[in-house]
């Protein structure tokens, strides 16, 4: 007798799945377009015809240009809580899981220069929909809970405030950075931080 086939996903389940699955490479598509040709110039035509999905498809899954352009770029703070999270990488000290995270903050920057700089433009410009900076304002709370999560200690927990000084310290090395015209490695600049926030883990620890 044979071995019956394993019972497929419900239609509803395939269809969520189907649909996660179109997001993330619209996602990595959109990113994709803005390394070649910057935010400024990518179309939703563009988009489309890369992902190959179309255009009310576009609207449909994200609202607007703006909106997917926003979610691109803060994927890529989602991206760094997920690698960080502690469950993810238990067993490794909170110093190393510091290294790591600049690791990744460096990455993500010189893979993406421009990403930090349309999120910061789209946050403070009054033309873009209070929606898109709803959003904004969403995926980066959620990165500071991330930074809470990532460097909490069981007896002495990573306060709010010093998570939003470890994001602005990312924000104005890339500033630096990116106004010197990226000729330096992002590294670079973050390396003093680096140091500073590790010397306050070894305080907590004490």
């Amino acid at each position: 007798m044979s071995a019956s086939a394993p019972p497929s996903a419900p239609p509803a389940a395939q269809k969520n799945r189907r649909g996660l699955e179109t997001r993330q490479r619209v996602l990595a598509v959109t990113r994709d377009l803005i390394r070649a040709h910057g935010y400024a110039d990518v179309t939703l035509d563009q988009i489309s015809g890369s992902a190959g999905v179309a255009k009310s498809s576009l609207l449909w899954h994200f609202g607007s240009k703006e909106m997917l352009l926003a979610e691109a770029a803060t994927s890529l703070f989602k991206q760094i809580g997920q690698e960080t999270a502690p469950q993810v990488r238990a067993g490794e000290t909170p110093a190393r899981r510091l290294d790591r995270v600049f690791e990744q903050v460096a990455q993500a920057f010189a893979a993406n220069p421009e990403a930090k700089g349309v999120v910061l433009g789209m946050l403070f410009s009054g033309s873009v929909p209070a929606s898109v900076r709803a959003e904004i304002r969403r995926g980066w709370d959620s990165h500071v809970q991330a930074l809470v999560d990532a460097f909490s200690l069981p007896q002495r927990p990573m306060p709010a405030p010093m998570a939003r000084l470890m994001l602005a310290t990312f924000q104005g090395c890339y500033c630096h950075w990116y106004a010197g015209g990226c000729s330096e490695p992002i590294a670079t600049f973050l390396e003093p931080a680096r140091e500073l926030f590790r010397m306050w883990l070894e305080s907590a620890a004490a």
